[in-house]
């Protein structure tokens, strides 16, 4: 084979002689190329990024929104966001509902005996019979003096009677006013059924029910006292006739029941919302009893420091139309109700 031969001022790459070899100028076109594609990709990484459209609906989720995040496929998506969400949220309701049940006790929905078996207590305690229960909450302690009067100082009404001109109120052992001044913590006395149920109402609760409170005072339990049906030991628990030295003693200063509920036997008479009718087990709802339509008296539940054990048995009952130096209370209030308005206060929050 003939070697082609090559002018000495030939490209040896090319061959071609004379002007500006083409593969050096193509070279030079794909150097410059890469350059500015690396420097244009430099100053975009550098360049702050664009912000990202807004939604179509600012501050509200589409109903499709919704519907995909409560779909399977969103929720796999969004597991571990959603996931997140609830955690904050039931933060929030936990918050709020322990705000407002702060020094209250829970008793749970169920079916409770009320009433007395047969041999124990009085007739207007027959006959024991089952009541279904929604949950509800109770205060653990009786309403304290000091609680009350900045109810009645705040509305400028509702006085108990020792706090009145002509009130009537007087204790056997010394004078109420002197007594309830120097002890703020012990049980308020002297408030009449109105004036119990005004001070609930304004610390958004309710008296509770015969029911709920006997519910509530037995703890879960069957006997004559929420610690048994001796007597024996029950200065453990209440102040009554034999340890109180004849007045109201400080609140939650004995043992709880079962349920952490203190004085639910002695120290002071505890109003309950309903009316008193001594026939009323005879015929009382299955379901939730809020007492007769009609009445003269209130029912009262607990014993007090003025009487004997036997009084402050938890199916014990009792009735006034009016107020005295052993009668107080203490309030309740529903678990759906304290749940519908924690989420009203959780919502708020946010």
């Amino acid at each position: 084979m003939t070697k082609q031969h090559r002018s000495a001022g030939a490209c040896p790459h090319c061959g071609r002689s004379g002007g500006f070899p083409l593969h050096l100028a193509a070279s030079g076109l794909l150097l410059a190329a890469a350059v500015f594609f690396w420097w244009s990709a430099r100053n975009k990484a550098a360049a702050p990024a664009a912000a990202a459209p807004a939604p179509a609906a600012v501050g509200a989720l589409s109903a499709e929104r919704v519907a995909y995040l409560l779909s399977p496929a969103g929720a796999v998506a969004c597991g571990s966001c959603l996931a997140s969400a609830d955690k904050f949220l039931l933060g929030k309701l936990g918050a709020a509902v322990a705000a407002r049940t702060r020094g209250m006790v829970l008793v749970q929905a169920g079916e409770y005996q009320i009433g007395s078996p047969d041999g124990v207590g009085d007739p207007d305690e027959k006959p024991r019979h089952a009541a279904a229960l929604d949950a509800f909450y109770m205060d653990a302690r009786e309403t304290t003096v000091a609680d009350y009067m900045k109810f009645a100082e705040t509305t400028q009404g509702n006085y108990p009677e020792w706090a009145k001109p002509s009130g009537n109120a007087d204790p056997k052992s010394g004078d109420a006013a002197a007594i309830v001044a120097s002890c703020p913590s012990c049980p308020v006395m002297g408030v009449t059924h109105k004036d119990a149920s005004a001070y609930c109402a304004w610390a958004g609760k309710r008296l509770p029910t015969e029911a709920e409170w006997e519910a509530a005072a037995r703890g879960g339990t069957a006997t004559a006292y929420s610690f048994g049906d001796s007597t024996e030991g029950i200065g453990e628990y209440a102040w009554y006739e034999a340890n109180s030295a004849g007045m109201p003693r400080p609140t939650g200063t004995k043992k709880p029941n079962p349920l952490g509920l203190y004085d639910m036997h002695g120290n002071v008479w505890e109003w309950t919302a309903d009316l008193y009718d001594r026939a009323y087990y005879e015929s009382s709802p299955k379901r939730s009893p809020a007492g007769p339509e009609k009445g003269r008296d209130h029912v009262l539940r607990g014993g007090s420091w003025a009487f004997e054990p036997e009084a402050l048995r938890s199916g014990n009952r009792a009735s006034s139309g009016k107020a005295n130096d052993d009668i107080g209370f203490r309030c309740a209030v529903g678990k759906a109700e304290i749940d519908r308005l924690a989420a009203d206060d959780a919502s708020k929050a946010l």
